[in-house]
């Protein structure tokens, strides 16, 4: 159940945080925009490992993609 929880949590961090990566982008800052793809492409590499091994794992890696893009979209801070 474990990894379940993890899968989610991963892939809506990285819905999230790919948010910050893309208005670092627009703003031209390219440091910024370097650590969040840093992180981005760290946290979407341990969740695509969990449901490569367990293929169950895709409904929470779906489920953690709806809910980070919607909070990342909702965010009103830049």
């Amino acid at each position: 159940m474990w990894l379940y929880v993890e899968t989610f949590l991963l892939v809506f961090l990285t819905d999230v945080l790919y948010t910050y990566y893309l208005k670092s982008v627009a703003k031209n800052k390219p440091l910024m925009a370097s650590f969040w793809a840093t992180v981005v492409t760290f946290c979407a590499s341990v969740a695509a490992i969990n449901y490569v091994e367990d293929h169950t794992m895709l409904v929470a890696s779906l489920l953690g993609a709806f809910c980070g893009t919607y909070v990342g979209m909702r965010k009103k801070n830049d």
